[in-house]
């Protein structure tokens, strides 16, 4: 878990931090808060220091996929 600098995959919501679920929220969105990206629905399970305003960040299985995913601009639907 190098990109987050976490060692034991523990979210602040409690869950460990999964691929194709996890997402880091600005605090206007409440853990447990769904949101679709790309067809995919995620859930809001995490926090961090650079996540605030407009941005999310996904969680995803290694920091080559995260380099290779990079930043990316897209449309977010908040299910709940």
């Amino acid at each position: 878990m190098s990109c987050c600098g976490k060692t034991n995959g523990i979210t602040a919501s409690g869950t460990r931090a999964t691929a194709n679920r996890t997402v880091a929220a600005p605090r206007t969105f409440a853990f447990g808060t769904q949101m679709v990206i790309n067809g995919q629905t995620y859930t809001v399970e995490d926090r961090g220091g650079a996540i605030t305003g407009n941005r999310i960040d996904v969680y995803m299985d290694s920091h080559s996929e995260a380099l290779a995913w990079g930043v990316r601009y897209l449309n977010v639907e908040v299910l709940n």
